[in-house]
């Protein structure tokens, strides 16, 4: 994985990426049938009643590394679904060793109306003040208790499956500075119906 190319290296010009951080994003193929992708169909036919299939050939690597302290104890809260599907969910592994394993997944509500999921209340906040989202200019959110509550915390377990809908507003956890020295790591991909 060290000298796998960034599909998406998050770049924005003026950005905080390659100055308070190092944020990008990997792409690698997948060849079915994928033992993986077939155990996390098979939890989502289990759970949720609901047949699904990749959304991609191809899996993602989240890889983070800070250069300076932390500014918030999670990046920008944010939903996952997008396009034409009726039904997504998003499926995330954990890929750092024991010892390097900090902080996880968080889950939020949007404060102004209590949901975890995009409502119109959340629309119309996003409309009027389009800070509340990701442009890619800032991983850390300003003021983010302005606009989120965190409902919970999954814990980032190294080879732990996460699995939940596309649509929760959720956002990498970090509780402490601990990315200086190696990176923050999460395999994810998306499985749709």
């Amino acid at each position: 994985m060290g000298t796998a190319p960034a599909a998406n290296w998050k770049y924005v010009e003026g950005g905080r990426n390659f100055v308070d951080y190092y944020d990008c994003r990997l792409r690698f193929p997948v060849w079915f049938p994928n033992r993986m992708l077939a155990v996390a169909q098979q939890a989502i036919q289990t759970v949720y009643s609901t047949a699904t299939r990749p959304q991609d050939p191809a899996v993602d690597v989240n890889w983070f590394m800070q250069i300076h302290e932390k500014r918030g104890d999670f990046a920008f809260p944010h939903y996952d679904t997008s396009g034409d599907v009726k039904r997504s969910f998003t499926c995330i592994v954990y890929l750092n060793s024991p010892g390097e394993c900090s902080g996880g997944t968080a889950f939020f509500r949007f404060r102004k109306s209590n949901s975890l999921i995009v409502d119109e209340s959340y629309a119309q906040a996003t409309r009027q003040n389009p800070r509340i989202v990701e442009d890619g200019r800032d991983y850390w959110l300003e003021n983010p208790d302005e606009f989120w509550e965190m409902a919970g915390v999954i814990d980032m377990v190294p080879g732990r499956l996460l699995i939940f809908p596309s649509e929760y507003f959720h956002a990498a956890y970090h509780p402490k500075n601990s990315f200086f020295d190696f990176p923050r790591l999460t395999l994810a991909f998306w499985m749709i119906c």
